[in-house]
């Protein structure tokens, strides 16, 4: 095991070496970029024990292969995750996408006070800076409470001109837990980062600013609309509309009621909203999805402006 942690760090840090040269070479100034978000469901490659309960179950070779089919079907210029393991588990995910000849060398993972699911982020692109919000309270009093998986918040250097500012997301599950109303714990981890959305956007509100993630809810409840803000403003948000080959726009499937429904989104600030190519963003229907996950990936193409000659 510690010879295999060790050849993974390896592998990372060579990662990094590759896209600084790739970067550097680059002679033609990008001029569409391929975004991706997913929750790939437990990405759990070693995952730790719990102290009195059992353990999340580890992802399957056949489950991690599959999630690497459909990424490569995609070919993402900038991936979003949600449901990555350790920062062992994000090198050794870049390692299986870079065998099948897909490059990400540059990589960012948010702690948060789920130890087991995390977010994080690859770019083919430099990733300039990072503003993780890892220490959120969404509870005050006694027992305190932090946002579960935290935001993921970086600034990604697409050219000299151009940088995406990246938020991500996961709020909590709809599985029902005693401590605390699940719905209204959503709904507070949402406004911990629309706060953080108006603070970006009241600052600089030409930011081209894209969030993703899992909502866990549908598009009309106070956790999803609320983030968007009002309709019309310099901080609002708007969804970015998705759907699949056949017409639908359904993300999750929950085996244990046989239910479809949409609950992972892709938003974007007035900044970004015109370079959306909406003809070119959708839903993939790869057959492989349900073997990587309960969830589907979402993909949203961005067309830059003319780098002028």
């Amino acid at each position: 095991m510690n010879l295999r942690r060790a050849s993974l760090g390896a592998a990372f840090i060579a990662l990094l070496s590759v896209g600084a040269i790739a970067a550097s070479a680059q002679s033609t100034p990008t001029e569409k970029v391929v975004f991706a978000a997913w929750n790939i469901r437990n990405y759990l490659l070693d995952p730790p024990q719990r102290d009195g309960g059992r353990a999340t179950p580890a992802k399957t070779e056949q489950a991690a292969e599959a999630v690497v089919d459909v990424i490569v079907q995609i070919a993402p210029d900038i991936l979003g995750l949600c449901e990555m393991g350790s920062r062992r588990d994000l090198a050794d995910f870049q390692q299986r996408l870079k065998k099948r000849g897909l490059i990400f060398p540059y990589a960012t993972w948010v702690a948060g006070e789920d130890k087991e699911r995390h977010l994080a982020l690859l770019s083919r692109f430099p990733i300039a800076e990072t503003q993780h919000v890892t220490n959120a309270l969404v509870r005050e009093h006694a027992p305190k409470q932090h946002v579960q998986r935290g935001f993921l918040d970086c600034t990604i250097a697409v050219r000299p001109d151009f940088s995406l500012r990246v938020l991500g997301t996961h709020l909590k599950s709809r599985r029902v837990v005693v401590e605390f109303d699940q719905a209204e714990f959503r709904r507070k981890e949402s406004l911990l980062l629309r706060h953080h959305v108006e603070a970006i956007l009241e600052k600089n509100p030409e930011t081209p600013l894209l969030v993703f993630g899992d909502f866990n809810d549908v598009k009309n409840s106070p956790a999803v609309a609320g983030l968007l803000g009002r309709a019309g403003t310099k901080t609002s948000l708007s969804l970015v509309p998705l759907q699949d080959r056949r017409g639908e726009s359904w993300t999750y499937h929950w085996a244990a009621t046989d239910e479809y429904s949409r609950v992972d989104y892709v938003m974007v600030g007035n900044a970004l909203r015109p370079l959306i190519d909406r003809r070119a963003s959708r839903i993939p229907s790869s057959v492989n999805w349900s073997k990587a996950s309960d969830h589907r990936p979402l993909v949203v193409t961005l067309r830059l402006p003319r780098v002028a000659p």
